[in-house]
Order: structure tokens, then sequence, then C-alpha cells
């Protein structure tokens, strides 16, 4: 029944639209420099291309893409964690990512040792604004301005590392980590992962906003299915690693 329903949705006739994608910097997932490109972006593209629609990257510092993307119906944003608090809010399109969270110290800095989040509390934790990993490590009592400080992105937060300004740096995923230390022009090599963080270690996805028309999600995420089925995403996958 529910292959039939998708069938007819994918014959149906639509209008070409233009979907208006929020995102930020998170290569290779997606990146503006020096122009639009990415694992998340480009798949994106083909599911606009597949459903006749145009697609407007917009990249944003994260706390305004999701802020828009919370409010705003037909949406796209990416790439967004799949978190039990989220789940009935957001249209989920299809996974695109691991998100693999690690807390990250410098490999000189030996004295900063802790084994859980618990531990961790006498250091100073960096995180983005409107990102998960701030809103859990608000939930789990750390304090603004005393053991956690907030930046508008990923890159700030990498270079408050190596700068000794903040001791330890929760981050979603290393591939990611890698590309972002390089464009600083600082080595990834000199960190070492301190401990992980399970609980928020949630796949990464393209999704709607809440909102959304049932029939355009539907859409998408059988043309999300197809492209899996093909191959078309591990292979645009292994072509940027």
């Amino acid at each position: 029944m529910y292959t039939r329903l998708l069938l007819l949705l994918l014959s149906a006739p639509v209008c070409a639209a233009t979907i208006t994608a929020v995102t930020t910097e998170f290569p290779p997932f997606q990146s503006a420099q020096p122009q639009p490109w990415g694992i998340a972006l480009e798949t994106a593209r083909e599911l606009a291309r597949q459903n006749g629609d145009t697609l407007d990257v917009r990249f944003l510092p994260w706390a305004r893409a999701y802020q828009m993307a919370e409010t705003t119906p037909g949406l796209m944003i990416f790439c967004l964690a799949r978190t039990p608090q989220r789940e009935a809010q957001f249209g989920w399109i299809g996974e695109i990512a691991p998100n693999d969270v690690t807390v990250w110290r410098l490999a000189s800095r030996r004295e900063v040792s802790p084994r859980n989040l618990g531990e961790a509390r006498v250091w100073q934790l960096g995180a983005t604004a409107g990102d998960v990993k701030m809103q859990y490590l608000l939930q789990q009592g750390f304090v603004l301005g005393q053991n956690l400080q907030e930046s508008s992105d990923d890159l700030s937060n990498i270079r408050k590392l190596f700068a000794h300004r903040i001791d330890l740096l929760p981050f979603s995923n290393q591939v990611v980590l890698r590309y972002r230390s390089a464009q600083a022009g600082l080595d990834s090599r000199m960190l070492h992962p301190a401990f992980t963080l399970p609980g928020l270690s949630q796949p990464l996805y393209l999704a709607f906003s809440p909102g959304t028309p049932a029939t355009q999600l539907a859409r998408y995420q059988a043309s999300f299915h197809q492209l899996q089925k093909r191959g078309w995403v591990q292979r645009l996958t292994a072509r940027y690693r």
C-alpha cells in the first residue's frame, strides 16, 4: 500500500518550485567556498532536480538557520541531527552523515584528562550557538560564562581550542573536524579524543521544516530512497573522501 502511494505521488503532476535550503559551513557535507559544494548540498540539489524544483541554498550562522527552519514552512535544512526532541517537529528526508560526537582536547595538554562530562565540569568547553551540543550541555548543567563558552560557528571553536581559550571541544564528525582545522591552517593531528557522547550521536539528516506539505515531503523521501537504492549517495560520499 505504501509503495503504491509513493508511486502515485511520484507520477502525479506537480508545479515546479524554488526550494529554499538553509545550512552552515560543515565541509565536506556542505561549504560555500570557493563555490557551493559538498555531499549534502549535491544530494539536496539532485533531489530538487528530480522533483522539477530549483534549490536556493543560503549559508547562515547555524542559530539563524535553525530558527528559520523552525518557523518557515517548506524550508529545507541540513545537516540536522535527528534527536528525539526534534522527531515530531521536522520532516525527515534521509540520513546523510554519521554524527559521532567526541569531546576533543589538545594532545599536548595532558592535564586536561576528563573521562566523562562529570569530570569535564572543571574545564572550559566550547559549543556553537543553536547547535544540539550546546542545548545538551546546558541541559547537563553547564553554565554559559562559567564552564561553557558560546561561538557563532565551529571554526571559531576550533581556533579557541588551539589557542587554549577553551579546554575541551565536543564535535560532531571527525571528517569535518579535519576539514575545518585545515581551513584554519591548524593540524588536527595535534588533537586527542578525551571521551565520546553516545547520547548525542544521532545521524545527521536532510530535513524539511514544520508545516511542509506531506505530499512534498513524501516525494523527496521517495527520491532519496531511489538515490540510495542506486548507490548514488554512496558513490558521491566516496568521491569526496
